[in-house]
């Protein structure tokens, strides 16, 4: 356990994660196989891998949520998780749900709501899954452009960002907005911090940085200076700062402080309650202490060609 626990739990409820600091496990993709790694910045081998009979797309492990949801190119599996620590893999049992698509999934994505989760498979196939019982949701996406990214808001409302030639606009239940950026948007990564919408809108050379408080009448704002980033992979808050990964490296952007941009390989990333950060690319996988001024980079061996990065408490 660190140092700090008051601190931490403060922190973990700023960002809506309601579990303690426990021992805890990264999972990641690896072809058919769910592959298991102690946390920590000390290097360390697998200690142990699931066989789920079919490539894994992404994963997910929602907040609070006892079950590991498994994506493929053709099922959404979720397997319970019991056992486990820190030097053992979960206990793998038969999947407890598994729903089959019907359409091609192997470029899906996984995303947490407060009591759903989002499937998006492309081609305007998109599902909402309540977690107190499973089943697939379609969402009704005639209209959408092909580009929208898909998000679940506070209370697992539906939004909508997409983005166009001078900026994005976003769409959450009664509220709409273009947003004019003064440049080409080439893509885009959000993500919901408790009330708050955060957007990274990338340009050729530069992101853009965005907030906007959900059901505020006001448009979303420009947040801070462009980030010298581009090919965005993914966008966390971790309470106090915003980490984002894209093509030759991560940024991180922390208040009342210049940029901190690096060029280790991050195609996936996650925070733990324990406030370490996880940066995970082809057999690498980069840990950072956030509580450390320097923010002092530790690499580890990890798997080659990962799909998809959570972390499960395990242990007591």
């Amino acid at each position: 356990m660190r140092k700090l626990l008051p601190l931490l739990l403060l922190l973990a409820a700023c960002t809506g994660t309601s579990e303690p600091p426990l021992d805890i496990l990264l999972a990641t993709g690896s072809g058919n196989q769910v592959v298991f790694y102690p946390s920590g910045p000390e290097e360390a081998e697998s200690v142990g891998s699931w066989d789920v009979g079919e490539e894994v797309v992404d994963l997910l492990r929602p907040p609070g949520e006892s079950r590991l949801w498994v994506l493929t190119p053709a099922h959404l599996l979720a397997f319970p998780l019991s056992g486990g620590s820190l030097k053992s893999a979960p206990d793998q049992t038969e999947a407890e749900f598994s729903f089959e698509l019907e359409t091609d999934c192997s470029q899906g994505r996984l995303r947490s709501g407060q009591e759903k989760l989002l499937l998006t498979c492309g081609g305007g196939n998109v599902w909402t899954v309540p977690l107190s019982a499973p089943q697939l949701q379609p969402l009704d996406t005639s209209g959408d452009d092909p580009a929208t990214l898909y998000l679940l808001g506070p209370d697992d409302v539906v939004t909508r960002l997409v983005p166009g030639l001078n900026g994005f606009s976003i769409d959450y239940a009664d509220s709409h907005f273009e947003v004019d950026s003064g440049q080409v948007a080439s893509g885009l990564q959000a993500i919901w911090n408790d009330q708050t919408l955060e957007v990274a809108l990338e340009g050729e050379t530069q992101t853009l940085l965005y907030t906007w408080t959900a059901g505020s009448p006001d448009a979303p704002q420009q947040s801070g200076e462009p980030v010298a980033l581009t090919g965005l992979s993914f966008i966390f808050n971790y309470g106090s700062g915003v980490v984002l990964g894209g093509d030759g490296g991560y940024i991180i952007r922390r208040p009342d402080k210049d940029d901190l941009k690096r060029t280790s390989p991050a195609d996936y990333g996650l925070y733990t309650p324990n406030l370490y950060a996880y940066l995970a690319a082809n057999g690498k996988l980069t840990v950072i202490d956030l509580l450390d001024p320097a923010l002092t980079e530790h690499p580890r061996l990890f798997s080659e060609q990962p799909r998809g990065l959570v972390w499960l408490p395990v242990g007591e």
